[in-house]
Protein backbone atom coordinates (compact mmCIF):
# COMPACT_ATOMS: atom_id res chain seq x y z
CA UNK A 1 0.00 0.00 0.00
CA UNK A 2 1.22 3.70 -0.92
CA UNK A 3 0.40 6.41 0.80
CA UNK A 4 1.53 10.30 -0.17
CA UNK A 5 0.99 13.73 1.22
CA UNK A 6 1.48 16.30 -1.26
CA UNK A 7 1.99 19.69 -0.20
CA UNK A 8 2.64 22.86 -2.55
CA UNK A 9 3.29 26.40 -1.13
CA UNK A 10 1.88 29.74 -3.34
CA UNK A 11 3.99 32.31 -2.60
CA UNK A 12 1.47 35.00 -4.29
CA UNK A 13 -1.34 33.27 -2.72
CA UNK A 14 0.89 33.07 1.19
CA UNK A 15 -0.97 29.56 1.19
CA UNK A 16 -0.15 25.94 1.56
CA UNK A 17 -2.44 23.45 -0.02
CA UNK A 18 -2.44 19.94 1.52
CA UNK A 19 -3.75 16.88 -0.45
CA UNK A 20 -3.67 13.47 1.20
CA UNK A 21 -3.81 10.03 -0.10
CA UNK A 22 -4.22 7.57 3.34
CA UNK A 23 -1.28 9.19 4.55
CA UNK A 24 -1.01 10.42 8.30
CA UNK A 25 -1.93 14.85 8.88
CA UNK A 26 0.86 16.98 8.26
CA UNK A 27 0.91 19.66 10.78
CA UNK A 28 1.79 23.27 10.69
CA UNK A 29 3.20 26.25 13.04
CA UNK A 30 2.11 29.40 12.83
CA UNK A 31 4.97 32.06 14.09
CA UNK A 32 3.26 33.20 16.95
CA UNK A 33 1.63 29.75 17.94
CA UNK A 34 3.33 27.96 21.10
CA UNK A 35 1.93 24.65 19.37
CA UNK A 36 1.52 22.49 16.56
CA UNK A 37 -1.95 22.33 14.92
CA UNK A 38 -2.96 18.78 12.67
CA UNK A 39 -3.27 19.73 8.99
CA UNK A 40 -6.47 17.65 8.60
CA UNK A 41 -9.14 16.85 6.00
CA UNK A 42 -12.84 17.93 7.09
CA UNK A 43 -14.77 14.72 7.96
CA UNK A 44 -16.60 13.63 4.86
CA UNK A 45 -17.05 10.08 6.34
CA UNK A 46 -14.77 8.38 3.30
CA UNK A 47 -16.82 9.61 0.72
CA UNK A 48 -17.77 12.57 -1.85
CA UNK A 49 -20.53 12.40 -4.58
CA UNK A 50 -20.42 8.48 -3.76
CA UNK A 51 -16.85 8.51 -4.50
CA UNK A 52 -13.57 7.28 -2.15
CA UNK A 53 -11.91 9.77 -0.25
CA UNK A 54 -8.30 10.23 0.60
CA UNK A 55 -7.82 6.45 0.27
CA UNK A 56 -4.33 5.38 -0.47
CA UNK A 57 -2.98 5.54 -3.96
CA UNK A 58 -4.12 2.89 -6.88
CA UNK A 59 -6.43 0.85 -4.49
CA UNK A 60 -9.75 2.64 -6.41
CA UNK A 61 -8.94 4.15 -9.82
CA UNK A 62 -12.19 6.70 -8.64
CA UNK A 63 -10.83 8.15 -5.78
CA UNK A 64 -11.10 11.93 -5.02
CA UNK A 65 -8.30 13.73 -3.23
CA UNK A 66 -9.29 16.68 -1.49
CA UNK A 67 -7.39 19.75 -0.86
CA UNK A 68 -6.84 21.32 2.22
CA UNK A 69 -5.63 25.22 1.85
CA UNK A 70 -3.67 26.93 4.94
CA UNK A 71 -3.10 30.71 4.89
CA UNK A 72 0.55 30.96 5.88
CA UNK A 73 3.16 33.91 6.84
CA UNK A 74 6.96 34.23 7.05
CA UNK A 75 8.08 32.39 10.12
CA UNK A 76 5.44 29.71 9.50
CA UNK A 77 6.33 26.10 9.76
CA UNK A 78 4.95 23.27 8.18
CA UNK A 79 6.04 19.04 8.88
CA UNK A 80 5.59 15.90 7.30
CA UNK A 81 6.30 12.70 7.70
CA UNK A 82 6.21 8.92 6.77
CA UNK A 83 4.31 6.96 8.87
CA UNK A 84 7.27 4.62 9.97
CA UNK A 85 7.84 7.98 12.80
CA UNK A 86 4.06 7.25 14.72
CA UNK A 87 4.09 3.44 13.86
CA UNK A 88 7.74 2.52 15.70
CA UNK A 89 7.22 0.64 18.14
CA UNK A 90 9.07 0.38 21.71
CA UNK A 91 10.36 -3.14 23.03
CA UNK A 92 6.24 -3.73 24.46
CA UNK A 93 4.93 -3.37 21.00
CA UNK A 94 3.48 0.44 22.01
CA UNK A 95 3.57 2.88 18.50
CA UNK A 96 4.78 6.18 18.93
CA UNK A 97 1.87 7.61 17.31
CA UNK A 98 0.79 11.15 16.35
CA UNK A 99 0.20 12.64 19.90
CA UNK A 100 4.09 11.72 21.11
CA UNK A 101 5.14 13.59 17.74
CA UNK A 102 2.75 16.38 18.65
CA UNK A 103 4.55 16.45 21.70
CA UNK A 104 7.88 16.54 20.16
CA UNK A 105 7.17 19.40 18.26
CA UNK A 106 5.86 21.09 20.93
CA UNK A 107 8.60 20.65 23.29
CA UNK A 108 10.50 22.42 20.45
CA UNK A 109 9.06 25.49 19.34
CA UNK A 110 10.93 27.95 18.11
CA UNK A 111 13.67 25.91 17.36
CA UNK A 112 15.75 26.00 14.37
CA UNK A 113 14.90 23.32 11.72
CA UNK A 114 17.59 20.94 11.96
CA UNK A 115 18.05 21.15 15.79
CA UNK A 116 13.90 20.16 15.64
CA UNK A 117 14.16 17.38 13.10
CA UNK A 118 16.87 16.36 15.31
CA UNK A 119 14.94 16.31 18.76
CA UNK A 120 12.06 14.35 17.07
CA UNK A 121 14.52 11.80 15.90
CA UNK A 122 15.79 11.81 19.41
CA UNK A 123 13.04 11.24 20.63
CA UNK A 124 11.66 8.39 19.15
CA UNK A 125 15.16 6.62 19.50
CA UNK A 126 14.17 6.67 23.13
CA UNK A 127 11.13 5.83 22.42
CA UNK A 128 12.29 2.54 20.29
CA UNK A 129 15.91 1.47 22.78
CA UNK A 130 16.62 0.10 18.93
CA UNK A 131 17.83 1.03 15.50
CA UNK A 132 14.61 1.74 13.10
CA UNK A 133 14.45 -1.33 11.11
CA UNK A 134 11.05 -1.65 11.20
CA UNK A 135 9.62 0.67 8.44
CA UNK A 136 11.32 4.40 6.42
CA UNK A 137 11.72 6.99 8.58
CA UNK A 138 11.54 10.53 6.60
CA UNK A 139 10.14 14.14 7.69
CA UNK A 140 10.54 17.30 6.34
CA UNK A 141 10.44 20.70 8.40
CA UNK A 142 9.96 23.31 6.45
CA UNK A 143 9.71 27.41 6.98
CA UNK A 144 8.01 29.81 5.11
CA UNK A 145 10.36 32.81 4.41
Amino acid sequence: MTTAAVVAYYREESEARVSYAGHPPVLYQRTNDRVWSYARPPDRKGQSDGFPLNIPLAIDLDTFYSQITISMTPGDRLFAYTDGIIDAPNPGGESFGLARLKDALDANTGAPLSELKSAVLKILHEHTETELTHDDVTLIAMEIC
